[in-house]
């Protein structure tokens, strides 16, 4: 196994996911919620950018169209939620159903849109070797990936940043201080599905074809790649930082173990097979660490109660 290659192939396969898993965090770690949007607007974004090109948009163009189309989906899904008191999870799900239509009409009702004839973000690198062009993807498709993580790190930040996550901690706790909860949610399906379709903008571009069914199992993705990035992160430094740093490390991370298991020989049919006990593996790892550190939690305090008893004890004998 080439260790080069298989590094490589997970930067250039994994880096455009981190937008995706940073709009996942949004929801599923801030919000403690569930976008099933997430699906359908990453395929949106990548139907859109393909179809956009294709007609003879610009890169620039055709990849905001798809960062607003796919965060207006997630508005849908907020105006369920709003309106209908639809849950989330519910109205995610209907939405990104109602998502593989439009989709297809996006794209022309085709499965499949090649663009290998357009002008792409990266076609500027064909006339390179394969292992140039491959650095030049990863330099490209990295600044994408830290400008997200560094825009999001600033925003999350800011007076909305903060009401966001405390709204998603305690809402009653945000609506009493005067927080529109309602408002702050439609601003991170936004945001999410926004981020969702960026990643789907870029995929299509990297790959050289955009599919309507690329979208599937997204969200799981996310979830999956953050908690393998909280794995990792999870000692010392500040929690907004280990989380961008989760981002990050968990896209990189999840697509390393699929690359892996197809260097070390998996066939492409059992690839479905592989991300299904890569996600499952996340969520018992996940659990194990929690566990541990609610243990060492529960063992420190009654070392506490017991150091204090027996101080009380000595104090008493000596008076």
């Amino acid at each position: 196994m080439n260790t080069s290659s298989l590094l490589t192939d997970t930067l250039v396969t994994g880096l455009p996911f981190v937008p995706l898993v940073m709009g996942v965090y949004l929801v599923f770690r801030i919000r403690n919620d569930f976008d099933l949007t997430v699906d359908g607007s990453f395929a949106m974004g990548g139907a859109v950018t393909g179809t956009a090109l294709l007609a003879g948009d610009g890169v620039g163009g055709s990849m905001l169209l798809a960062v607003l189309a796919a965060g207006a989906a997630g508005l849908f899904t907020a105006g369920l939620h709003i309106l209908l008191r639809v849950p989330v999870i519910l109205a995610g799900l209907v939405t990104s159903i109602g998502l593989y239509s439009v989709n297809l009409h996006i794209m022309h009702d085709q499965p499949a849109l090649s663009l290998t004839s357009v002008n792409t973000l990266f076609s500027g690198f064909a006339g390179l070797s394969s292992a140039a062009a491959d650095r030049a993807t990863v330099l490209v498709t990295l600044a994408f990936a830290l400008a997200v993580l560094v825009a999001m790190g600033v925003f999350l930040r800011t007076e909305i940043g903060l009401a966001l996550r405390i709204s998603g901690v305690n809402a009653p706790l945000a609506r009493s201080q005067g927080v529109n909860d309602r408002a702050l949610l439609a601003l991170s399906l936004f945001i999410a599905n926004a981020l969702a379709g960026l990643s789907g903008a870029i995929l299509v571009q990297e790959q050289g074809f955009a599919d309507v069914n690329m979208g599937v199992g997204s969200m799981l993705l996310g979830v999956g790649a953050f908690l393998l990035g909280e794995l990792v992160t999870r000692p010392g430094g500040s929690q907004l930082v280990r989380a961008m740093a989760a981002v990050f490390i968990g896209a990189l991370l999840y697509r390393f173990i699929l690359v892996f298991a197809l260097e070390a020989g998996l066939a492409a049919t059992d690839l479905k097979l592989a991300t299904a006990l890569t996600l499952i593996m996340a969520f018992v790892l996940q659990r194990g660490v929690q566990a541990g550190l609610d243990w060492r939690v529960r063992q420190r305090g009654r070392e506490l109660r017991m150091a204090r008893s027996e101080a009380r004890t000595e104090g008493r004998a000596h008076a």
